[in-house]
């Protein structure tokens, strides 16, 4: 691995019930095996908590595997050691191995859409659960629930699917990804992010997966959800002293409807945040001269990406 994501494998993001949903282990397993076997050294947050790295999610994925080939845990521990001290850490190759098993993880989507549509929800779930229990939170995001929902919207629009299929998958989805927000640890930067669907837009399973993304990378992102209210805005959320709006539009509509947010943006008390626009609504228009916009359009590991690639290169006191 590269040295920035060696840096990112190390960096605290997950708190024991997160990385046990993740994994599908008891959090009084992952406690056991920290005590007996001195597995994993978490780092401590500000209350005490358990906090776990990627890296750590990713040994713990390799230890389960191990125990479910029949293997004791005493054993998988030993045989980790015994791999380490040989510069074979197993969890160190694991990210290579999953971006190179694309024809894998194509799959996984296509199961996940099978299972939806035709309402078997404890198979979806399943489905799901092993996806997590393989890839990082960006994998599954990015390459198995988005382009089951684009098939799905594909399915719908060519008549192959009928709305209310469209609007039970729609609400799956939804369930499960605020789901995993009340799975996240306490915000571990110090940094702001507001997040809201343009005024008439109902549509936020994209913008709720960045904010999932963000959250569980330990930003302060406060999610608005849909049809947020220009009105009173800037007041509204002046105490949070945020750095970032992050907003989206999936219509024409919408988004010239966002971008009127020039106008409120001299009543934000300084130091004023930077507007972030994002969704098909924002494909051909331009951002105003007056409003400090940027538009990101992308797969949600890359928008992500650039979302945090502006976040730490703004100067302070911006």
């Amino acid at each position: 691995m590269d040295d920035q994501t060696t840096r990112q494998s190390a960096v605290p993001v997950y708190n024991i019930k997160a990385i046990s949903h993740l994994v599908g282990l008891l959090p009084v397993t992952l406690r056991a095996w920290e005590r007996r076997y001195g597995l994993l050294h978490p780092s401590r947050g500000d209350q005490g908590y358990r906090l776990y790295t990627e890296y750590d999610l990713r040994t713990l994925r390799w230890i389960k595997n191990q125990i479910a080939t029949g293997m004791s845990i005493s054993r998988a521990v030993d045989h980790l050691n015994d791999l380490k001290e040989k510069g074979l850490d197993p969890a160190d190759g694991q990210k290579s191995v999953i971006v190179d098993n694309s024809i894998a993880i194509q799959n996984i989507s296509h199961q996940l859409y099978s299972s939806i549509t035709s309402y078997n929800e404890i198979m979806a779930h399943e489905t799901l659960r092993r996806a997590f229990s393989v890839y990082s939170v960006d994998q599954v995001l990015s390459k198995v629930v988005t382009p089951t929902l684009v098939e799905i919207g594909e399915a719908w629009h060519a008549g192959n699917l009928s709305i209310a299929t469209e609007h039970y998958a729609t609400q799956f989805f939804m369930q499960h990804l605020m789901s995993m927000l009340t799975t996240t640890m306490p915000p571990t930067r110090n940094t702001t992010i507001i997040a809201g669907a343009a005024p008439g837009e109902q549509h936020q399973i994209g913008l709720l997966m960045l904010v999932v993304m963000l959250r569980w990378r330990g930003w302060d992102i406060k999610y608005f959800g849909p049809n947020l209210s220009l009105d009173g805005l800037p007041a509204a959320i002046a105490p949070l002293k945020p750095k970032m709006l992050l907003f989206s539009a999936t219509t024409d509509i919408n988004a010239r409807e966002l971008l009127k947010a020039g106008e409120l943006y001299a009543m934000f008390p300084d130091p004023r945040p930077i507007f972030v626009f994002g969704g098909l609504g924002f494909r051909n228009l331009e951002i105003p001269a007056g409003l400090p916009g940027i538009v990101i359009n992308g797969s949600p590991e890359e928008t992500v990406k650039q979302i945090e690639d502006l976040l730490e290169g703004l100067p302070v006191g911006i």
